[in-house]
C-alpha cells in the first residue's frame, strides 16, 4: 500500500447528470477511483470509465454499508475518500487535501459538507455539516448501517483512542434540493430502511434521529418529536449529533405551537453546547413569537457573539452572522428603536452583500419616519455601491418604496455607457411617479386624448398600467388610481407563474397605496406608533 495515496470509493445508480462534474473536481487529487455500481441504465458506469476508474456493478440489497464495503474492499490507496456524484471537492482545498494525507497520526478526517438550496455552487449554501470522509485505508474499517452508514463506530472500536481530525476543507453537495428529493423519492426510501433497521436495534438513538429527520423534512413535526425524546434518553451527549438533538426539538416544539417548552430545550442544549449559535439564534425567534423582545434581542446579540459556527457543529448558514443580525433589526425595528435596527440590517449587508430585504427595509423603515433625506449620506457611509449592476439593484429597491427622491438622485450620477439605455429608463420612471405626468400615462389616469406616438415608457400593458396607478396616486388623483386598480386588465396568461406575477404586481399596488395613503405618522399622534407599525408591515418584495 503506497503511502500517502489516496483512493476515492463510491456508490452510484443513475447519476450521468452529476457523475462528470464530481470526477472533474476529485480527478486530479485521488490516486485511483474505485466505483460500485448499484445497476445503472444511463451512461453511468461509461462516464466513470473514461475516468480510468475501477467499475465494478453489484445487485442492489437495501443496504448502503454493503455496497460501500464492497468498494473499500477493492481500495489500494493509504487512505480512503468518500464521495458521493452529486458532490464536488472545493477547487480551493485540493492541495489541502493531499496535506491531509501526509498525516498519519490521525485516523481519519471530517470535511465540511456545504448542501445547496440549488444544483451548481453558485446556489445559497443552506446548511453545513462536518462528517467523516476521509479515513485511513484498514480492512477492519468498515461501514456499518442500512442508511445513513456510519464509518466511525468501526473506527473507534478497533482504536478508541483514534485522533479524529476535524478540517476546513469543503465539499460541495447538490443532491437534496427540493425537486432531486421529490424526484428520487428517497424520504420514503430512507424511512422504510430506517424502519427495518430500527426493528434490529430498537435502543439505537441515532436510528431514532434519522427517522425524526426523515419526518422533519416534509414538516411532520408531530412525528418526528417522539423519536428526537427517545434519541436524546439514549445517547451519549459526546456523539456527534448530540447538539442537533436539541436543536430539531426546539424547532419541533415551536412548529407545534409549544414556545415555552421549546425555549427550555434550546436552554438544555445550551448548557450542554454553550459555543452553538443555532441554539441561541432559535430560542431567539422563538422569544420574539411571542412578544418578548427584550429576550429575543439578547439571545440574538449571544449568537452574533459567537459567530459562525464552531467546524464540529452543523449549522445553517447564516446563523451567527447575516440571518442573526437580520432577525435582530427586525426586534429593534418593532421595538421603535430604529437607529439600532439601521445599524444591524446595515451589518447584515455587510455580511452577505446579495440580500435585498435588509437594504429595503432600511429604505422603509426612513421612509415612514419622514427621514428618506438621510438616505443618500447613509448609502455612501455604510455601503460601497458603485458597480451599475449594483446600483440598479438599489434603485429598484428604492423605486419598491417610493424614494423616488434618492433613486433618482442615483441614477443620475451613473455615467456607465453600457447602461445608459435602462438609467434614461429608470430617470423617466422616477421623474413620472414624482410628479411629471407623461402624456401617455395622463391618457391612463383619464386626463388627456391618447398619443398616436408609441409611448417613451416601452413595456407590456401591465406595465404601463402599474405606473398609471401609482402615477395618479401619487400625483394627487387618488380617485383614478383606485378605479384604475378595480379594472386591472387580464394578461394574457400563459402559464402559472405568470398568473402569479400579475396576482403578485396588483397586491404589490396595493401595498404601495396603503403606504402612501398612511402617509407621515406625526410622532406626537397617539397614534404614531400604530401607525408606523402599519406600514412596517406591508409586504416586502419577493426574495431575501
Amino acid at each position: 500500500m503506497a503511502k500517502n495515496t489516496i483512493s476515492l470509493c463510491m456508490i452510484v445508480k443513475n447519476e450521468e447528470a452529476h457523475l462528470r462534474r464530481c470526477l472533474d473536481s476529485i480527478k486530479n487529487t485521488v490516486d485511483e477511483i474505485i466505483i460500485v455500481d448499484t445497476g445503472s441504465t444511463d451512461n453511468t458506469v461509461q462516464i466513470a470509465k473514461s475516468y480510468k476508474a475501477k467499475v465494478i456493478t453489484i445487485p442492489w440489497q437495501s443496504n448502503f454499508a454493503s455496497a460501500r464495503n464492497a468498494g473499500l474492499s477493492l481500495a489500494t490507496g493509504s487512505w480512503i475518500l468518500i464521495l458521493d456524484a452529486d458532490e464536488e471537492l472545493d477547487e480551493n482545498h485540493r492541495k489541502e487535501l493531499k496535506i491531509c494525507a501526509e498525516h498519519h497520526e490521525f485516523e481519519g478526517f471530517f470535511l465540511q459538507i456545504h448542501n445547496h438550496n440549488g444544483n451548481s455552487i453558485h446556489s445559497p449554501v443552506s446548511t453545513i455539516n462536518p462528517i467523516l470522509r476521509m479515513f485511513r485505508n484498514d480492512p477492519d474499517h468498515r461501514f456499518r448501517g442500512k442508511i445513513h452508514e456510519q464509518i466511525a463506530y468501526s473506527i473507534v472500536e478497533r482504536n478508541p483512542n483514534s485522533a479524529l481530525h476535524i478540517t476546513n476543507i469543503i465539499i460541495h453537495h447538490y443532491g437534496y434540493e427540493e425537486q432531486l428529493v421529490i424526484q428520487k423519492d428517497k424520504i420514503r426510501r430512507n424511512l422504510d430502511l430506517l424502519m427495518q433497521s430500527l426493528q434490529d436495534e430498537p435502543n439505537d438513538p441515532f436510528h431514532h434521529y434519522n427517522i425524526a429527520v426523515e419526518h422533519m423534512r416534509v414538516n411532520n413535526y408531530e412525528s418526528a418529536l417522539p423519536y428526537l425524546q427517545t434519541s436524546l434518553s439514549l445517547v451519549n451527549h459526546e456523539v456527534s449529533y448530540a447538539h442537533l438533538l436539541y436543536k430539531y426539538k426546539a424547532r419541533c416544539l415551536f412548529a407545534l405551537g409549544r414556545q415555552l417548552e421549546a425555549i427550555q430545550a434550546c436552554e438544555s442544549g445550551i448548557q450542554l453546547f454553550p459555543d452553538y449559535p443555532d441554539l441561541f439564534h432559535i430560542k431567539a425567534i422563538v422569544h420574539s413569537s411571542i412578544g418578548e423582545k427584550t429576550l429575543a434581542k439578547e439571545a440574538f446579540l449571544q449568537a452574533i457573539q459567537i459567530g459562525i459556527a464552531p467546524m464540529q457543529y452543523h449549522t445553517d448558514s447564516g446563523i451567527g452572522t447575516f440571518l442573526s443580525t437580520y432577525g435582530l433589526g427586525q426586534v429593534y425595528e418593532e421595538m421603535g428603536e430604529d437607529n439600532h435596527a439601521i445599524h444591524w440590517y446595515a451589518e447584515t449587508v455587510r455580511h452577505n452583500s446579495q440580500l435585498s430585504k435588509p437594504l429595503q427595509r432600511i429604505f422603509r423603515l426612513l421612509k415612514s419616519i419622514g427621514s428618506e433625506s438621510i438616505l443618500p449620506v447613509l448609502l455612501s457611509e455604510k455601503f460601497s455601491i458603485k458597480a451599475p449592476e449594483a446600483v440598479l439593484k438599489v434603485v429598484n429597491l428604492l423605486i419598491e418604496e417610493s424614494c423616488y427622491t434618492t433613486a433618482l438622485s442615483l441614477l443620475t450620477k451613473l455615467d456607465d455607457e453600457a447602461h445608459r439605455q435602462v438609467k434614461d429608463e429608470k430617470i423617466k420612471i422616477c421623474r413620472l411617479l414624482s410628479g411629471q405626468i407623461h402624456k401617455n400615462i395622463r391618457y391612463w389616469i383619464g386626463l388627456d386624448e391618447p398619443e398616436i406616438e408609441s409611448s417613451t415608457m416601452e413595456g407590456n400593458t401591465n406595465d404601463q398600467f402599474e405606473l398609471a396607478v401609482k402615477s395618479a396616486y401619487y400625483n394627487g388623483h387618488q380617485g383614478k388610481a383606485l378605479k384604475l386598480l378595480e379594472n386591472w386588465p387580464p394578461s394574457i396568461v400563459t402559464d402559472l407563474k405568470e398568473v402569479q406575477d400579475d396576482g403578485y404586481r396588483r397586491s404589490r399596488l396595493w401595498a404601495a397605496l396603503a403606504n402612501a395613503k398612511i402617509g407621515v405618522p406625526d410622532k406626537q399622534s397617539p397614534h404614531y406608533m400604530l401607525l408606523r407599525l402599519a406600514k412596517l408591515s406591508l409586504p416586502l418584495s419577493r426574495g431575501y
